[in-house]
């Protein structure tokens, strides 16, 4: 399996773009799959720059019903002409960031986009195989915690806003012979109980790799992390108990929060940045 970030917070080259979205290229036993789509479309640029042919993609899928997620959306469609699109329920909803008294921002995605291409979309609400040894989940195991920033996460229901349920978060699996390789988008759900949710389906899996943020940020302008020191040093450890090979992270995991992770983590962990590219 070959994994590659066409777009996440930071660039590990300065000609390729970076913005506060995530996008994976993955391509696994002959299928080439797009695993979230960043803000703007600039993947796609990132894409040709490394030498990416995204018509090429034949399945694709969105972690959440947030616009640094699927906000890219648009523009693969224009450029792809053939690979569904799997999202979760509810993504198409009204959803909102709302910090203080006075910041309240809409960070759903483009509805027009489902009726423009109504006919490219699968939304499923199930645990779901897409491609052969290639599943969705978005039943997740609550053992523990969800993230501490998701306080300032709400969507509309009816007139009124309420704190999201994240019930439009699915996060990926996809097998292979010598264990399973786990994709979230920004573990609203927690990234623990996304872990859990993963060995639940597939006991007795050893996890050879995890991709995605952690939400442990809470205000992105301020660079605010939401968790405690203690609570992410406490999760580091975890993540290393379920003894994963390998694990990359970055976006919504948070500036503060990493080199935490790192302390704790070593060598088990980095930063996944843009151009980053990394074969299981």
């Amino acid at each position: 399996m070959e994994v590659t970030a066409l777009i996440e917070d930071k660039t590990i080259n300065s000609e390729l773009y970076a913005e506060k979205g995530l996008s994976f290229h993955i391509k696994q036993d002959g299928n080439i799959i797009l695993f979230d789509t960043g803000v703007t479309g600039s993947f796609v640029d990132n894409a040709s720059e490394l030498g990416v042919d995204l018509k090429d993609v034949n399945v694709a899928a969105i972690s959440h019903g947030h616009f640094d997620h699927g906000g890219g959306l648009r523009r693969f469609l224009e450029i792809n002409k053939k690979s569904p699109i799997y999202i979760s329920t509810q993504s198409d909803g009204d959803h909102y960031f709302k910090g203080f008294a006075f910041i309240k921002r809409y960070i759903g995605m483009d509805k027009t986009l489902f009726s423009d291409y109504s006919d490219r979309f699968n939304i499923i609400n199930e645990f779901k195989e897409i491609l052969p040894d290639v599943y969705l989940i978005n039943d997740m195991k609550m053992k523990y915690p969800v993230p501490a920033g998701s306080k300032y996460l709400y969507k509309k229901k009816g007139n009124h806003l309420v704190h999201d349920d994240f019930s439009h978060e699915q996060m990926m699996v996809i097998k292979e012979d010598d264990g399973m390789v786990i994709f979230t988008g920004c573990s609203h759900h927690g990234v623990l109980n996304m872990i859990e949710s993963a060995i639940e389906k597939f006991p007795d899996t050893p996890i050879k790799g995890l991709f995605g943020g952690f939400h442990f940020i809470g205000l992105p302008f301020f660079n605010h992390m939401a968790e405690s020191k203690s609570n992410v040093e406490n999760i580091a450890q975890k993540l290393m108990d379920y003894s994963i090979k390998r694990v990359y992270t970055g976006h919504c995991t948070g500036k503060k929060a990493y080199p935490i992770l790192k302390k704790v983590m070593g060598e088990n962990i980095e930063y996944f940045a843009t151009g980053s590219h990394v074969e299981l």
